[in-house]
Order: structure tokens, then sequence, then C-alpha cells
């Protein structure tokens, strides 16, 4: 760590006086205050792409973020030992309360401006760009073939998560087959043809943990997942949190929907696309599909509990989706 040091210190003329693990990263407090150092598996053009990013929001009025800082020769990293690593202004908050009323209000704004200051965005050719636009439904159809798959690992099993899974398994799939029909019909793809005419940005990762509240103002952090990509999605994640708070009640997504729309506005195509993201089964199959593949630092009693959760909210996200239409 001390060679490293060293090579940050000299790389961005700075004094760091000490450094702390933060998450997965690290703090650096330094003569030009807290700074935040990520080393990442990240490609460089990536990290330039993420830096370009943030620098066409700042341009655009939209200032709250973790700024990326450039070294001496304007570069947006640094290497070391094959890895890439850049410094970020460091937040110095508390993530953001989705309980709160308020909070959540400025969480629709905060989303609404970063979409609107995004709008324009075209990255150099030093950053390679990532666009998931055109990709849902290819996405959708990997997941629902996924499902299919996992429901003969349940059958196959004698543990209670295999029962849970294989009464609730069929319903899901459907759920999945209707939205998926529902989106092959819908005006998805001029949608994305829009967008690209528009070339915003999408956060990918616009959640609690990554929104933070530092002396009453709110600020949107870690954009590694950031890309081209229609709107809502970033809006259908911020609602999905909330909802699962509040056992779907529409009012409570009325109340954001309404406090985005102030900034930034939505069609009629855009609205029915977000009731077709609602009505497809992701955290089912984010939850059987990390329980048969992976199942790290989970035991089996804690995956129940979260595929309970989802079979609780059946009944409410129902409810739910009829009301939507009324938007």
């Amino acid at each position: 760590m001390h060679e490293l040091e060293n090579l940050l210190q000299e790389s961005y003329d700075i004094k760091i006086n000490s450094i702390t693990n933060y998450r997965d990263m690290f703090v650096a407090n330094t003569n030009n205050g807290k700074r935040l150092i990520k080393i990442t598996t990240l490609k460089p053009e990536r990290v330039c792409f993420i830096a370009e990013v943030k620098e066409h929001l700042i341009n655009n009025g939209f200032i709250n973020i973790d700024r990326n800082i450039y070294t001496n020769s304007g570069k947006s990293f640094i290497t070391y030992n094959y890895q890439t690593i850049y410094m970020s202004n460091f937040i110095d908050g508390r993530e953001c309360n989705l309980d709160s009323k308020d909070e959540t209000v400025k969480c629709a704004r905060l989303l609404a401006n970063m979409h609107k200051a995004s709008k324009g965005f075209i990255c150099s050719e030093n950053s390679k760009a990532r666009s998931e636009l055109g990709r849902l439904p290819s996405c959708y159809k990997k997941r629902l073939d996924e499902i299919k798959k996992l429901k003969k690992n349940a059958l196959k099993g004698k543990l209670k998560f295999d029962n849970l899974m294989c009464q609730y398994v069929d319903y899901f799939y459907e759920m999945g087959e209707k939205a998926i029909n529902m989106l092959d019909s819908s005006d998805y793809y001029e949608l994305v043809e829009e967008a690209e005419k528009i070339k915003n940005i999408s956060h990918h990762d616009f959640n609690h943990h990554n929104i933070y509240v530092q002396n009453d103002d709110m600020y949107l952090i870690n954009f590694e997942y950031c890309c081209y990509d229609l709107k809502i999605y970033d809006l259908v994640n911020l609602l999905r949190r909330k909802m699962r708070k509040c056992e779907w009640n529409i009012n409570e997504a009325d109340l954001i929907i309404n406090e985005y729309c102030k900034i930034e506005t939505l069609c009629e195509s855009e609205f029915e696309l977000m009731k077709i993201m609602f009505m497809f089964p992701q955290k089912f199959w984010r939850i059987v599909n990390k329980y048969y593949n992976s199942k790290k630092g989970c035991t089996e009693k804690s995956y129940i509990n979260r595929l309970q959760e989802v079979i609780d909210e059946i009944q409410y996200l129902k409810a739910f989706l009829n009301d939507f239409q009324s938007f």
C-alpha cells in the first residue's frame, strides 16, 4: 500500500495523511480534504466514460455527485499492478431513507434532474460507450428461460426452499410470459429509437445505497453502471424500492411520479412500459438464481425469507398493476 500511496500523491499532487477502508473502497485524508479511492477491474476506457458522464452532468448544472478527480496529466485514472484506480470526491453523509416522505420526494427530483442534465451526452474517443438500449426483450427472455431451468433443480430438491419454489414458480413464470408478450407488442423500440437521438444517461443502480444525504442536500454517487438506456429504468428501480416498503401503495407511487414529472415528462408509452417492467418477476428470478447458482454468504432460511417476501407481495402487486392503468 505504501508504494501505491506514493504513486497517488505523485499523480494527483496531494499529500495523504491516512487511508482507511470504506465499503469496498478506501478513503484518503489529504491536504485537499477527503478523497475516495477505487481500485477496480474496470478497463481504463470504461472509467473514462464514467468520468465524462459526470463532467457532462456538472456542466449542465447537476453538481451533487461524487465527481472524479483528474491526475496532473489530465487523466481520470492511474494504473497500478494491472489494475485501474481512480479518485473521486468523498460524500461524507448517510444513505437516504425511503421511509421518509420528504427524502423520497427529493429522490424523485434528484433522478429527474440527473436525467435532464444527461441529455446530449457523447463520449470521447478515449472512452468506451456502454448502451443497454434495445436489450430488454432478450434480457427478459433469458431470465425466463433460467427460471424454467431452475424449476428442474427445485423438483429434484427436498429442502423447504425447493418446496416453496415449486409451489409458486408456475405463477411467476406465467407473469414473465405475459410481460414479454406485452413487451413485444409495446412501443419499446420506438422509445429506444427516441432515446438514441436524445442520448440520455441512466444511472442503472439508482437505490438508497447510492443516494447520500449531506447537510440536507442529496447526492447521487457510484456511477459504475451508468449507460445509455431509457430513463424509466431508473424510475422503476426507485419505485420498486419504495413500493416494497409500503405494500405497493399506489398513492406513494403517484407522489414519486408526480414529483419526477414536474421536471421530466413521461409519455403514455413510457407508462405502459413501466407497467410491463413491474409485472416481470425480477426479484423472484434474482432470488432463485442466486440460491441455485451461488448461495454465497446466506443460509437457506435467509433465502426462504426472501422468497416468502416476494410471495407475500403477490396480492399487493396485483392491485397496484390494476390501479397503475389510471395514470
